[in-house]
């Protein structure tokens, strides 16, 4: 079938929801798939029920009766077409109308978007009883396949209706929890986690699954799952919560993965709604907290140390900002990483938490001294660095100020033949960022670009880990009044760093 004709098919019955008598219920979850490229692509899996009562029955010729399901699906992003599939469903045959009532028809697909998503995916689907065309269901949605693939990253949850020893993993449709169900099953994917994308530092790494009034936050104490793992976070999550204590409402299922500083490495959440009109009873006194928490629909956040007690109460959320970018200098990669997700998606109760850990860290008995200092440090940049209406510790030389401290001493050039403006900073002593090497006589070289900036820019360094770059004297020297190679054999840059770049 054309692919015109067969979204004009999808959107004409989307436009004539009287003829939809087809009782169903679809479910869909993102996976992604890794390709022999390395690259994740979106991999959608769609999961429906159909109520046997709302489809028109046949007897076959071997006399067993039977219905036949005709099912179209249609993948489409702002670029036209991802995907197409159409098949037809046959119920599993039965001898008597009586049998009709046991048909538990249930179905379950999954695709692989092979082309780069433009936008959000949006997924057309019609059932159609072949035993009367106008007899249709129709079901229509738009899915976010965004993620940031050069990271850790959650797959969607699934909810599942059982999830037991024997294997079985049965698909719920709806994300809505009726009387009958006491125990949430769920079911999620873990990508991108190895060693290359999370440090052995960041160990042991715990798993949490809540469920929470609102994504991502309030947590209800009583209703988590947790694992910690000391190296290979496991990729598949399945779990269970009880949840015959849970009362009726509207709430979220989160999954998270966290370092051992309780900093989110990555996490997913799902909304799904409760119905039990009959609770499970608890203690009295568990019941009373218990109570307070699933009334409360605007709680403050919950979290295991208050952070208005804390040193870092009086901050804003501007304020969490500029301190995490004021850490970038003393952080490793991965911690580099999570300040970089908080300055693209800000969560101020995390932000809270990285800052106060990463200084409890420093000073376990009094964390805001730790912070008093280092702010202390950042002052002092600042006066030092400030430059084109950026602070200090945004400058390359008040980065590597902080990460190193004061250098041993520092040669300012500005009227060198043949050379931009130039700083040489030396440090007699230097313990290497991350290994924790000493190193003598360590060198950086910043240089203006042009001579009407106010600052420095780092060119070059001796230090691993800092930035190398053994062409810098191409982007050093002009060549007014040096010699014909470009260079200055005289110039102070080339008596420092000559012998280590020829």
């Amino acid at each position: 079938m054309n692919p015109r004709n067969i979204v004009f098919f999808l959107l004409l019955f989307a436009a004539l929801p009287s003829l939809a008598r087809i009782n169903a219920t679809v479910g869909h979850t993102i996976y992604y798939k890794k390709s022999a490229a390395g690259v994740y692509r979106p991999a959608p899996q769609v999961y429906w029920q159909v109520d046997p009562g709302s489809l028109r029955f046949f007897t076959n010729d071997k006399k067993q009766i039977v219905a036949q399901m005709r099912t179209d699906i249609v993948f489409s992003d702002a670029g036209g077409m991802l995907h197409e599939d159409h098949f037809v469903l046959r119920t599993p045959p039965r001898a008597d109308v009586q049998g009709l009532s046991t048909l538990n028809i249930l179905e379950q697909r999954q695709y692989v978007l092979e082309r780069p998503i433009q936008g959000k995916v949006r997924m057309y689907m019609v059932i159609t009883d072949m035993s009367d065309t106008f007899n249709a269901y129709t079901f229509t949605d738009s899915m976010d396949v965004s993620a940031d693939t050069s990271r850790p990253f959650f797959s969607g949850l699934k909810l599942l209706a059982i999830n037991d020893s024997a294997g079985r993993s049965i698909p719920l449709c709806a994300n809505f929890l009726d009387d009958a169900q006491r125990t949430l099953y769920y079911n999620a994917e873990l990508y991108n986690a190895g060693a290359d994308k999370i440090n052995a530092s960041a160990y042991p790494i715990v798993r949490r699954v809540r469920l929470s009034k609102k994504p991502n936050e309030v947590f209800l104490p009583e209703l988590m799952v947790t694992d910690t793992f000391t190296a290979n976070v496991p990729a598949a999550a399945w779990g269970a919560i009880p949840i015959g204590r849970l009362t009726s409402g509207n709430y979220y299922l989160n999954i998270s993965i966290e370092d051992k500083y309780s900093v989110p490495i990555a996490s997913r959440s799902m909304f799904f709604q409760r119905m039990n009109t009959h609770p499970d009873k608890v203690e009295e006194v568990a019941t009373r907290s218990m109570t307070e928490i699933l009334k409360d629909t605007g709680m403050e956040k919950v979290t295991v140390l208050n952070m208005e007690k804390t040193f870092l109460a009086k901050y804003n959320m501007q304020q969490l900002r500029s301190i995490l970018k004021m850490l970038l200098p003393v952080c490793d990669a991965m911690q580099t990483n999570t300040i970089n997700g908080f300055l693209k998606k800000p969560d101020e109760m995390y932000m809270k938490y990285f800052i106060f850990n990463y200084f409890q860290d420093k000073d376990p008995k009094d964390p805001a001294k730790a912070w008093k200092e280092y702010s202390e440090r950042v002052v002092e940049v600042n006066k030092k660095f400030n430059a084109n209406g950026n602070a200090g510790y945004e400058t390359d030389r008040g980065f590597i100020y902080l990460r190193y401290g004061k250098p041993t001493d520092v040669i300012t050039v500005t009227g060198e033949s043949g050379s931009l403006p130039y700083e040489i900073w030396q440090y007699n002593n230097l313990t290497q960022f991350g290994n924790k090497k000493e190193l003598a006589n360590s060198l950086f070289l910043f240089y203006k670009r042009s001579q009407a900036m106010t600052d420095y820019m780092l060119l070059h360094s001796t230090v691993p880990g800092e930035m190398m770059n053994p062409a810098w004297r191409n982007y050093l020297f002009t060549g007014n009044g040096a010699s014909n190679a470009g260079f200055s054999m005289n110039s102070r840059a080339e008596q420092y760093f000559g012998a280590t770049t020829r």
